[in-house]
């Protein structure tokens, strides 16, 4: 019988998991926090490593500082360069949805009737005209869900103000954090998470790292594609391709997708013209940038990778797909030291 102190543990542990999901709302700074973290480490390391002769010239507190810093400039002027433009047509494109979304609902009620006036089974010409609705309600969900979305994050920007400060004590304090974490566990086991924290350290950071500049690089390249082939809205084209590139395997095709149709709305050549484009990087993506920047630092299974987005999709939505990847690898770590025991 476990003495009556592991029952108090076991319960403060329960209390903590429920806690922790009724307070959904707190995870977005955390978690880019975290990102931020991982991302500016580097440098900081650097800084440290200043010295002249024997003598250091930065302290760890002063250089996570001056990483910090140097980020928040870099952001800065990054948006101040695409920020006004990037207004201008997003905008743009905000005042113009309604119309695009009649013209996607005019565009499925012509492909309605060039399917009836084929002569096809009943069951067949049942299937498409439920395809062609569904689609047609999708595009008007996923319209209604941009602004949404948009007004949403807006809504969430006092919460970010604490994504600097969280990054700070994040890596200035890794080390007690750290120490803390593993005085939690019986002194037996202590040996073996420090290697397992170290572990999961690394593998989470080479594929934030990675991540990261996959998503910038291939929706640079998106925004050059579009805007060369004169697809409207070739800046919010470019972010939207950036951002869906955090999801594994469908998260290319979800990006390519609203390209497509605007292509199409605009000329069907030019749709053909987008879909080649679309093919020739994404296999320049998984033959090339993928291979040469995230390398091995996720060495997971296409299957476990799947899987995984569909409970992360079922459990948080999009967040969940994007986190499915990294935690699964987590999982991976702790189930290759404590269930394998290697």
């Amino acid at each position: 019988m476990p003495k009556p102190y592991v029952w108090m543990k076991i319960a403060v542990v329960l209390a903590a998991f429920y806690l922790l999901s009724k307070v959904t709302p707190i995870y977005l700074p955390i978690i880019l926090a975290i990102v931020f973290a991982f991302i500016i480490n580097p440098l900081a390391n650097n800084l440290v490593r200043l010295r002249v002769g024997r003598r250091y010239l930065v302290p760890h507190g002063l250089a996570v500082v001056l990483s910090i810093v140097a980020a928040i400039v870099l952001l800065a002027a990054t948006a101040g360069f695409i920020f006004s433009p990037f207004v201008s047509e997003f905008n743009r494109f905000v005042i113009n949805l309604p119309n695009l979304i009649q013209k996607i609902q005019q565009l499925t009620g012509q492909l309605e009737e060039h399917a009836h006036s084929i002569n096809l089974p009943a069951n067949i010409r049942m299937m498409i005209d439920q395809l062609l609705s569904s689609a047609a309600s999708y595009a008007v969900t996923l319209g209604r869900r941009v602004l949404g979305a948009t007004v949403g994050f807006a809504s969430q920007i006092v919460e970010l103000v604490v994504v600097p400060v969280l990054t700070y004590y994040f890596l200035k304090d890794w080390r007690e954090l750290k120490a803390s974490a593993l005085e939690a566990l019986p002194p037996d086991w202590r040996g073996k998470g420090r290697v397992i924290i170290e572990e999961m350290g690394t593998t989470v950071s080479g594929y934030i790292r990675g991540q990261v500049a996959v998503s910038i690089l291939m929706g640079c390249l998106v925004f050059a594609g579009m805007y060369f082939l004169r697809v409207d809205y070739p800046l919010v084209l470019g972010l939207l391709a950036a951002l869906t590139e955090t999801i594994p395997i469908i998260g290319p095709i979800i990006g390519a997708a609203p390209a497509v149709f605007l292509a199409y709305l605009a000329a069907p050549e030019l749709a053909v013209k987008v879909i080649a484009f679309f093919l020739v990087i994404h296999q320049l993506e998984n033959h090339i940038i993928v291979p040469k920047i995230m390398g091995r630092s996720i060495d997971l299974h296409p299957v476990t990778v799947i899987i995984s987005l569909l409970i992360g999709g079922q459990l948080m939505g999009i967040v969940g797909m994007i986190l499915a990847v990294p935690v699964a690898a987590l999982l991976k770590v702790l189930y290759r030291h404590l269930w394998r025991y290697e």
